[in-house]
């Protein structure tokens, strides 16, 4: 579940990356909202974390809407969340 986080294996160590916590109104796309925010961020050659924290930070923005892609955050949304969490 979303809501759980992440959990990815690297050189043998398990790391969790926590979700950021959302008011849910919509879940439906927030896996594929996930993968895109997360497929961009490798694309940008962000280390693998940070671009999990970019997935988890636009799946979080999603959710708390109505819709499926046209749900989605912009970038702009997505760095302000992060920033405000760093």
């Amino acid at each position: 579940k979303g809501a759980a986080g992440v959990d990815y294996w690297s050189k043998g160590e398990q790391i969790h990356v926590p979700a950021i916590p959302a008011d849910a109104v919509d879940t439906t796309g927030a896996g594929d909202c996930f993968a895109g925010f997360f497929a961009t961020g490798l694309d940008e050659g962000r280390d693998f974390e940070s671009a999990i924290k970019i997935g988890i930070a636009a799946a979080s923005i999603k959710v708390g809407r109505s819709g499926t892609s046209d749900a989605f955050p912009n970038r702009a949304e997505v760095d302000a969340l992060l920033a405000a969490r760093a």
